[in-house]
């Protein structure tokens, strides 16, 4: 009952106010728009003000089409049901702003929510009206324009080293992988646990033996993760590491000097990724939405 417990703690969440306007996602045509972030559900002042960032953000960039959670979406584990009273502290009452009110979140799980009623995660996908979706433990989501073919999929994945499914996970990645093998659009993976990181919070040694090499061989275009609660973006030859784990829980440092690091930072914020035909840009942006840094991904162009 962890979750109900911390409903009924104080936390640093300001009071409640619908906004005067909920503007609708726009529709993705030649361009789809992300923000991408975990770490978040901590009742702390910070989660509300990075989510008023990523309010900013939207407003400046004409809105964002969907949203990813990276998991830890509630500390300190989890909630307890459907029903659970951080459902609405945590989650509904913090992201209903004028240009989130009625965003899609994609989500995926995290150690702390494994730590609750992780299947409470997949149930609340049928009662949120669409504002929450987890499908399942793992899943793929295609984005783009009606009737047309993909901008981007994203593969989400479980990286808790108790995972009950994970041979089922495995096969999953292999099968999506040869789907798309010969698809003109990006893939990205998106999970919890970092598999390289500047901090000290990577994904653990059995995880790690059974997820790592199906993505070094996939290659997809970025894995996008949490965990390690700061901001880094490493360059691999396999793929792009965008660790967005600034949503809202106390930082963690970044002392590493891991290969190919393009920008580490402990600080609070999130990522926003933009793909079009021709290519694509990840960047960070800090918890009032102020842009941090920006780079070009065009290495998945056929």
């Amino acid at each position: 009952m962890a979750g109900t417990l911390l409903g009924c703690v104080h936390h640093e969440l300001p009071d409640y106010v619908a906004p005067p306007r909920r503007v609708p996602p726009p529709r993705i045509k030649d361009e789809l728009r992300l923000v991408i972030f975990g770490d978040w559900g901590s009742g702390k002042i910070e989660q509300y003000e990075v989510a008023q960032g990523v309010d900013a953000a939207a407003r400046e960039l004409g809105g964002f089409h969907a949203g990813v959670f990276l998991g830890d979406n509630f500390y300190p584990a989890g909630v307890d049901s459907v029903g659970d009273p951080l459902w609405k502290e945590f989650f509904e009452d913090v992201y209903d702003t004028e240009y989130l009110g009625g965003l899609t979140w994609h989500a995926v799980l995290g150690n702390h929510d494994h730590a609750g009623n992780p299947q409470a995660q997949i149930d609340y996908s049928g009662r949120s009206h669409g504002r929450w979706s987890m499908p399942w433990y793992f899943y793929r989501q295609d984005f783009g324009p009606a009737g047309g073919d993909p901008l981007l999929t994203m593969l989400a994945i479980d990286t808790d080293r108790n995972l009950e499914y994970q041979p089922q996970q495995v096969r999953f990645l292999h099968s999506e992988f040869e789907k798309l093998k010969d698809a003109p659009w990006p893939v990205i993976v998106c999970g919890h646990h970092p598999l390289c990181s500047n901090g000290n919070h990577e994904i653990s040694s059995e995880m790690r033996r059974q997820i790592e090499p199906v993505l070094n061989e996939a290659k997809p275009m970025a894995y996008f993760c949490g965990h390690d609660h700061n901001l880094q973006m490493i360059e691999r030859p396999e793929m792009l590491h965008v660790i967005a784990g600034g949503g809202g829980k106390t930082l963690h440092g970044v002392d590493g000097h891991t290969d190919g690091t393009l920008y580490k930072m402990m600080q609070f914020g999130f990522a926003v990724l933009t793909v079009r035909r021709d290519g694509a840009e990840v960047q960070f942006r800090g918890k009032r939405g102020n842009p941090l840094f920006r780079y070009q991904v065009e290495s998945w162009v056929h």
